[in-house]
Parts: C-alpha cells; sequence; structure tokens
C-alpha cells in the first residue's frame, strides 16, 4: 500500500507541474513558447543549448568586410542563417553594446555617448545587474566574457552574472593594455605572441569551455567574445600586415566622396570632397581593418572546433555580430561611425545552432535590443518584461508542417516589426535654447528683444562716457551685444589740472541727495503703505560743513601730508636696497668681469648655462652661511614690497585715467566741488581770487609742514621699521597663498584627472591646424600607428564628428515601405526613401506629403517613449495589408498633431518646467493684448 500510495503522489505532482507550467507559459506572452517540435530541425532535449556570442568592434557590413572572412562564413552562415536587416539603435560603442547587454533602447538605459553615464555608478546600480548574463546565470549557466566590455570601465569590480571575468580595462588597444582577469589587473606589453587581445581572447574563451565541459559535464555554457577587431589603432598580427594591399570595396558605394551635401544635417554640409592624402589614408586604413579581421576569423574557427571536439557543437547557439558599423569616405568623411546611414547602423548578422536551418536567410528587421531577450529564449529563459527588444528565435517558428522556406529566404508567419527607433545624443539645455531661440523667432524671441533694446539710447553705438554695452551688428546682420572697452567705467571722473583729483561732471546730482532720496521713496513704499499715517521717516542731517575756503585749505593739507609721507617710505625703501646691495662677504675678491655671467648677489654669480658659483668662504662656517643668506631673504622681501608699492600706483593710474577723445559725451566738468559733495578736490588758480590768497595757503602749509616733518621724525623710531612692515604684507600674502593651497587640497585626485584630460584635450583641438568650430576633429601623423604597415605620407586634418548631430530617426522596412526619416536637434529634418534611392545621396523632404510626415512625426514621438516590448514594436505580417498595422497607421493619420519637433521645446520628465513655460507664454499674450 505505501508504495502504491508513494507512486500515485509522484504522478499527482508530476501532472499538477506540467499544468502549472502550462498554464503560466500561456500567461506570460514572452515566456519560452517554443518547445523542440516548433523549429526547423532537431534539438537535443536532454540538456539546454550552449549559448556563444562573438561580437566585434565597429565592423562594417556595407563596405564587404564579410567576404575576407572565410572561416567565419563556412562555420556560421552556411551551416546557418543570416539575417539581411540587422542594424543597431545606437552607432556608438557604449550606448549599442549597452543596449545588447540590457536589451533596452538607450532612452532608457540612459547611456548616450561614450563617456556619458558609460560604466557609471548608476549604471552598476540600476542596470548592469539585470543583463542577460544574471538570469542565466540564476538557472545554472556557467558564464564567462572575455575582451573588451564598456569604454569606461575602470577594471576595479567584476560586473554580476559572469562566472569567468576577463574584462578589458577602458578603451580597444591589441598591446599594451591591462585587464581585470577574476578580479585581479593585470598589464600587458608588446609581445605578440603573449600580449596580442584577439587571441588571447580565443585562447581563454576556449580554455573556459574546455574546463567548464572537463568538470561541470551538466552545465551549459555562455560565452561572450568581445573582439578588439577592427577597431584602432588596427594592428594586426605579424603574419597577416601584408595583405589586402589592393582592397578598394569601400570605393564600390556610390556615397563615397559624395559631397558637400547642402541638402543633409549641419555636418555634411560643411564637409568638402576629399583631398589626394586622405584617399591615401583611407586605402591604408581599410587594408589595416580588414588585417585585424584574420585574427578574429581564426578565432571562430578555433571556438568551433573546440566545441566539435567536445561534441557540443550541434547543441550551442553561436551568434556573430557587431556593435555598429563604420563608413570609409561616404559623403567626404574620412573615417568614423555614428551616422544615422545604412554604413553605420547595418551590422553583420549570423546565426547557426538547434533549430536553424541551414544556408538560409531572414529579411525581417532585427535589432541589438533583440539580442538579450533572444539569448534569453534559446536558454529557455521567459524574457523580463522590462526589455523593450523581442526574441527572434519565434521567426524560426514552424506553420504546421510548411517550412515557409523558399529559395532558402524565411518568410515567417510571426507578427515582427517594421519599425524601429535610431537615437544618437543626449539633449542638453543649452541645445533646447538654442532650439527655442531658431523656432521661435516672433514677437517673444531671444532676437527680437535684443533688436528692441538696440534701439535704446544706452546701448547706442559708439560708446559714450559711462556706457556699459553697444549693440553692432554682426556678419549676418543680426544684433550683437558688445562690452564697451573704454566707456564701461562705472564712476566717469573728470581728470583736473593741479594735482590727480577727480571734478564733477555738470549737471551731476549731490550723491547725499541722490541716498535720501532713494531712502525715502523706499520707506514709504514698504513702510507706510497700509500704516499708520502718523508715520513720517526724517534723515539725520550731516554736521555743519566749514567754510568753503577753510575745507578746501583742510583737504589740500590732508593730501599733502599723505603724499610727503608716502614719498618718504619710497625714498627710505630705495636706500636700504642699495645698501643691502652693496655688501659684500669679507675675503671674496670678485673674478674678472665675464659677459657670459651676471651677478645674482653678494658673494655668488651665476653663468649663461645656469649654473652658478658662490665664494667658498659662504660654506665654510654655519655663521657666515646664515648671514649670506639672511642678506639674500632681506633683498627678497624689500623687492617684493617695491612691488606691491608698484602695484598700488599702478592701480591709482588706472583709476585716474584721463578720457581718451571718443569718450568724451560732450558734457562741462566742473572742478570746483559744491558742499555736499564727498571726496578730495584739487584747487585751481581759476577758483582763487587773488593771488595772496594763494601765498596765504602756501605759507601756512610750510608752517604745517615743518611741524609734520619734527613730529614724523620723531615717530620714526626703530620700532617700525621697515622690516616689520614687509612681514606684515607677508603673512598677508602667506594666508592668502593658504588658503588658495586649501581649496586645491579640497578637489580629489579623480576631479584634478579628469580636469588634466580636459585640458589636454582642450589644448589638441585648439590646435590651430586642427580645429574647426562645432567640429571634432583629429590629426594623423607618421607616429599614429605602431605596427606594420606604417603611414609615411606625413600629417593631415580631419573632423569626423559635429557637436551638434544629436538626432532621432525611425527605420521602416515593410512589404510597401523602406525608408529612413530623422530629425535633428537642430530642427533639420531629413528623409530617403531607399527603394529609388538605395544609397541616401538625396534628401527626398520635399517631395513627402504633409499627411505622411504627420504620421512619421507620431511614429517617432512614440517611439522615442516607448517602454517595454509592447510599446517599442510596430509589427507588421509578412502579408501585405495587415489589419493590426494598417489600423494602428489609419489611427496616426487621424491624430491631432502638434506642429513638428514640439517635443524639443519641452524636455523630458520636466512637466514643471513646461507648466512655467506655458504659464509665461499666456501672461505675455495677455500683456500684449493690453
Amino acid at each position: 500500500m505505501s508504495g502504491r500510495s508513494t507512486t500515485l503522489i509522484l504522478l499527482l505532482a508530476t501532472a499538477l507541474c506540467i499544468i502549472g507550467v502550462q498554464a503560466r507559459s500561456q500567461s506570460n506572452p514572452r515566456a519560452p513558447r517554443y518547445g523542440p517540435d516548433n523549429f526547423y530541425g532537431r534539438r537535443k532535449t536532454n540538456s539546454k543549448p550552449n549559448i556563444v556570442v562573438i561580437l566585434t568592434d565597429d565592423q562594417d557590413q556595407q563596405l564587404g568586410s564579410m567576404k575576407y572572412m572565410p572561416k567565419t562564413l563556412r562555420y556560421i552562415a552556411k551551416e546557418g542563417t543570416t539575417f539581411t536587416n540587422s542594424f543597431v539603435s545606437t552607432p556608438m560603442c557604449c550606448p549599442s553594446r549597452s543596449s545588447i547587454l540590457t536589451g533596452l533602447y538607450t532612452h532608457n538605459h540612459n547611456v548616450y555617448t561614450n563617456n556619458d553615464n558609460c560604466s557609471s555608478i548608476q549604471w552598476q546600480q540600476t542596470h548592469e545587474t539585470r543583463t542577460f548574463a544574471t538570469y542565466l546565470s540564476n538557472v545554472g549557466y556557467r558564464t564567462g566574457y572575455f575582451g573588451k566590455y564598456l569604454n569606461e570601465y575602470n577594471g576595479t569590480y567584476i560586473p554580476p552574472g559572469w562566472r569567468e571575468w576577463v574584462g578589458l580595462v577602458r578603451n580597444t588597444r591589441f598591446y599594451n593594455y591591462s585587464i581585470n582577469f577574476n578580479g585581479k589587473k593585470i598589464n600587458h606589453g608588446f609581445d605578440y605572441h603573449k600580449d596580442y587581445l584577439t587571441d588571447l581572447i580565443a585562447n581563454d574563451s576556449v580554455s573556459f569551455l574546455k574546463l567548464s565541459k572537463q568538470y561541470f559535464p551538466s552545465r551549459p555554457v555562455m560565452m561572450v567574445l568581445s573582439m578588439p577587431a577592427p577597431h584602432g589603432p588596427e594592428d594586426s598580427a605579424p603574419q597577416y600586415s601584408h595583405l589586402f594591399a589592393n582592397a578598394s570595396d569601400y570605393m564600390d558605394l556610390p556615397s563615397y566622396d559624395y559631397a558637400p551635401n547642402p541638402d543633409k544635417q549641419w555636418m555634411l554640409q560643411h564637409i568638402n570632397r576629399m583631398e589626394p592624402i586622405h584617399h591615401e589614408f583611407v586605402k591604408m586604413l581599410h587594408q589595416k581593418r580588414l588585417q585585424t579581421l584574420q585574427s578574429v576569423d581564426d578565432a571562430v574557427e578555433k571556438v568551433c572546433l573546440e566545441l566539435k571536439a567536445l561534441g557540443e557543437l550541434e547543441n550551442t547557439y553561436i551568434m556573430f555580430t557587431s556593435d555598429h558599423g563604420y563608413h570609409l569616405g561616404q559623403f567626404g568623411m574620412i573615417k568614423g561611425k555614428a551616422m544615422p546611414y545604412e554604413f553605420d547602423v547595418r551590422v553583420p548578422m549570423l546565426l547557426r545552432g538547434p533549430g536553424i536551418p541551414k544556408g538560409s536567410s531572414i529579411h525581417n528587421m532585427v535589432v541589438n535590443i533583440d539580442i538579450a531577450p533572444s539569448i534569453l529564449d534559446m536558454a529557455g529563459v521567459a524574457v523580463p518584461d522590462h526589455m523593450d527588444g523581442d526574441s527572434f528565435i519565434r521567426l524560426f517558428e514552424r506553420d504546421g508542417g510548411d517550412k515557409n522556406a523558399i529559395d532558402g529566404s524565411l518568410r515567417p508567419k510571426a507578427l515582427w516589426r517594421d519599425t524601429y527607433l535610431v537615437e544618437r545624443g543626449k539633449v542638453t539645455g543649452k541645445m533646447l535654447k538654442q532650439l527655442a531661440i531658431q523656432q521661435n523667432r516672433g514677437e517673444f524671441s531671444k532676437e527680437a528683444k535684443l533688436a528692441k533694446d538696440c534701439t535704446k539710447l544706452e546701448f547706442r553705438s559708439p560708446c559714450a562716457r559711462d556706457q556699459q554695452f553697444e549693440c553692432r551688428l554682426d556678419a549676418n546682420s543680426r544684433w550683437r551685444k558688445f562690452k564697451c572697452r573704454f566707456g564701461s567705467m562705472k564712476a566717469g571722473r573728470c581728470v583736473c589740472r593741479g594735482g590727480g583729483g577727480g571734478g564733477v561732471r555738470a549737471g551731476e546730482l549731490d550723491p547725499g541727495r541722490k541716498e535720501r532720496s532713494k531712502q525715502r521713496a523706499f520707506l514709504q513704499e514698504h513702510v507706510s503703505i497700509g500704516k499708520s499715517t502718523a508715520f513720517r521717516p526724517s534723515f539725520i542731517k550731516p554736521p555743519k560743513r566749514l567754510p568753503r575756503r577753510a575745507l578746501r585749505q583742510t583737504k589740500v593739507l590732508r593730501k599733502k601730508k599723505k603724499k610727503r609721507r608716502q614719498n618718504r617710505l619710497d625714498e627710505k625703501l630705495s636706500n636700504a636696497v642699495l645698501s643691502v646691495a652693496a655688501e659684500e662677504i669679507v675675503g671674496w675678491e670678485p673674478a674678472p668681469i665675464n659677459s657670459s655671467m651676471s651677478q645674482q648677489g653678494s658673494g655668488c654669480k651665476t653663468f649663461a648655462n645656469n649654473s652658478m658659483l658662490c665664494d667658498p668662504l659662504v660654506f665654510s662656517d654655519i655663521d657666515t652661511w646664515k648671514q649670506h643668506k639672511q642678506s639674500v631673504d632681506w633683498k627678497i622681501q624689500l623687492y617684493k614690497e617695491q612691488l606691491d608699492l608698484l602695484k598700488d600706483i599702478r592701480q591709482h593710474l588706472k583709476e585716474q585715467r584721463p578720457l581718451i577723445k571718443h569718450e568724451d559725451d560732450g558734457q562741462l566738468c566742473s572742478c570746483t566741488p559744491d558742499i555736499g559733495v564727498p571726496g578730495d578736490a584739487t584747487v585751481l588758480e581759476d577758483d582763487v581770487g587773488s593771488n595772496e590768497t594763494v601765498a596765504g595757503e602756501e605759507e601756512s602749509y610750510s608752517e604745517e609742514e615743518e611741524e609734520e616733518e619734527e613730529e614724523y621724525s620723531e615717530d620714526d623710531s626703530e620700532s617700525e621699521n621697515l622690516q616689520q612692515i614687509t612681514q606684515s604684507r607677508m603673512k598677508r600674502y602667506s594666508r592668502q597663498s593658504t588658503r588658495r593651497d586649501g581649496r586645491k587640497a579640497t578637489l580629489s585626485r579623480e576631479k584634478l584627472d579628469a580636469k588634466l584630460r580636459r585640458q589636454r584635450k582642450s589644448r589638441r583641438r585648439q590646435d590651430e591646424l586642427c580645429d574647426e568650430k562645432n567640429m571634432n576633429c583629429f590629426s594623423h601623423d607618421n607616429e599614429h600607428w605602431k605596427t606594420p604597415p606604417l603611414w609615411t605620407k606625413g600629417s593631415f586634418c580631419s573632423c569626423q564628428q559635429a557637436s551638434n548631430n544629436t538626432y532621432w530617426c525611425i527605420r521602416t522596412i515593410n512589404s510597401t515601405h523602406n525608408f529612413l526619416y530623422c530629425e535633428f536637434i537642430t530642427g533639420f529634418i531629413s528623409f530617403y526613401n531607399l527603394t529609388n534611392d538605395p544609397h541616401q545621396l538625396v534628401n527626398q523632404l520635399r517631395v513627402v506629403d504633409e499627411s505622411m510626415l504627420q504620421v512619421m512625426h507620431a511614429t517617432l514621438n512614440r517611439l522615442r517613449k516607448c517602454q517595454g516590448v509592447d510599446e517599442c514594436s510596430l509589427y507588421e505580417r509578412g502579408a501585405a495589408g495587415d489589419e493590426d498595422y494598417m489600423q494602428y497607421r489609419s489611427k496616426s493619420k487621424s491624430l491631432e498633431l502638434p506642429r513638428l519637433l514640439d517635443w524639443s521645446e519641452t524636455p523630458p520628465n520636466k512637466p514643471k518646467r513646461r507648466r512655467h513655460r506655458e504659464k509665461q507664454q499666456r501672461n505675455r499674450q495677455q500683456s500684449a493684448r493690453v
């Protein structure tokens, strides 16, 4: 009874498990829905399949690089399928690799460029924990990553989900690099047999595969081989450095050296045709790229042969692809990526494995965001709902007994997308502001406001006295404000004769009266209103002033005393300097005068070669040495004091600068100050009633001067010598320097390093030989490549990127349409119909119907905000006239759409700013109506 009961219980539990799995598969549309009988071919059922992903860096599809990799074509393409329409969502390294790992669009994982958020703390905490590696590791896969990870990966940690980790630190290199080998950082040199990165990746991955199957035979393996080729610096293996000298596949495209392009975006409008040296460079660059791919071809063969030796080749999915494409001379661009055109967004995609028909091809559109969901589907893991991509394993679904293949070309019945999003760059506040100015050139635009301000007298040109700014027209006939160089002094002074004093312009109000008027207005506005009417502000009157003549005498005497005191101090300083400089050390006889040496101090001399010779007696004993050192220190202090005095004089000269002829605004200067004008005044001969009065003033001054001299001589004791004055000033400067040093010390080492990198980058950009405004340019010379073949034709400059090359595009391929529609951050729009213009030579926006533009704009806005596969997939069935697709298109046409590019005025995820702008707009409209 017990045995029979146990058997019944086990059978019942098994049935319940099967029912639960089926129910979960039906409730979750993204669960693995296809068993072994749903695919072409046969699939092993005793274990999960192995998965190998081979990822190259910057490999093109349209320039013909794949035909130079015969081993890859033989082991993968011939034994599997080729995706003829494989794309990337962002044609840049780090954003594309982040999408491959997470299955997310760039606007969802927030890695917009190779620097911004690339392997940052936010990326590590939010998205790195949800890569396909973490899901596979949780279901028993032995995972391994080998090669380049992300551009800003610093090698200080191992990302979660990887059992074996051989990650390259920072960006691509073939030699002289560092790797994180399972938590230990290892530095490599320039020895091909030990350090060539492509071979290192192949050897380490094969070792990991062999050991995994030896010690864990029942556990499947998932590996990523991230190759550095054909990314720069394009260092090939020595045995391949002589190949492909005459390869010219890049010239087969009609877009090669097709420039300039006035109908394309700003960057291509400013790029001209290539020069002869550029053609030579592109030819060698293409040759070196193909040479580096030969080592990748060898690695593919090595991995496949090892899988075959282990008996795992037929139970292994092998995927070959690249992170983005590349261009060589297309549209006049010498080299680079990050463009929305076919040569940069198209990538090779090959797949072989269980259930994949051999020698077939699929024309459906697949994107790099589909790689992560497809890998999970291969392993039988449910695809998470947050992923934007879909599993292209569904395209191999079998519909009954029909294999749905004609001449090796599969025509899947599964519902699949026909449009995807291409996005590049990050929207900044400065970009939005510039775009708003371009799109709103109306009454409230910045240019309109500036043109209105320039009609005012305070901005007239040329500058008048006391004028801060002036308006002038630039080369494009637009108003611009410029700071007045000479008229921007806040307090215009009239320089009068007889001293350095200032005068008062005619009609200028008494400053005391101005201040009282401002105080009275302030009190009446903030105190009297709503308060008791009995409150009356009262002002304290200044003390009774002396008569005008007595006041003038007092001020003149005070100023002359101050000047006399300063002259004595300067004279004493100069005497002290001369006396110290005349000292000599006992026993030292000067050498014969030599033009090649100069005497810097008593007892020592310097020569023309910066060497120094001192009298041996200086170092004879410690007392003589101290005496000599104190003498030098004393001279330094005196010179510093004299320098401070010169700085004060220079400041005084700046303040008392006379007006230049064009600064005179025609107002009269009155050098006789009225009563109530504060500050010193200068007496003119015209202001004196008679010569006797002047003589009396001089006599009175002479008596006061003698008294002042006696007082000054008595107070000038040894306790108040120059040394105390100098030390006090030196303390003040030392405190200032200490504060500056303290501020510098607060900067961390990382910030200082980042600052130095920015400075070096800025210096490179400021090179006069290679600098274009708003362009990212590079200079190439004979030292660029370190391995043969070497460049020997000299240096040249090229610009491969622009600061305003931020765009959002939709790429559509279906039974009726094949086009690329783009909106740039500058407001530029482009449309390319690849049905009649496959190389995107002509922008056909002018011939597009307005209703179609509205539909494309709505589609682009939808994809720019999408999250998850349901929102990010626009489906079309294989047959034309699909009802679901046409229903979506008809809904898009019936929408009341805002004008084009309305998204640029309102940054995403900032509703407060949008409400604030709408409120400002309403207020402006109301004020305009009033």
